[in-house]
């Protein structure tokens, strides 16, 4: 059995995960997020900070970068 390595594994986002990450490579905010989506700020701070923990980063601008280098949106 061949492990593949975290780093080259596609990560499982949901699909709002995905509508989420697109949203901050985009450049909005936590609350510009929410106000699209219409979902409150916190929960859109959720799928950010959910996001940033599947892709394995710091922070968001670093989560934007690895969902484009990745192919996770376009």
């Amino acid at each position: 059995m061949t492990l593949t390595p975290a780093a080259t594994r596609r990560p499982q986002l949901t699909e709002r995960e995905r509508v989420v990450l697109e949203l901050v490579c985009a450049g909005l905010t936590n609350r510009e997020i929410g106000d699209i989506l219409v979902i409150a700020e916190t929960t859109a701070r959720g799928h950010v900070q959910s996001i940033i923990r599947k892709l394995d980063v710091r922070d968001r601008t670093a989560a934007a970068a690895e969902g484009v280098r990745r192919q996770i949106v376009p």
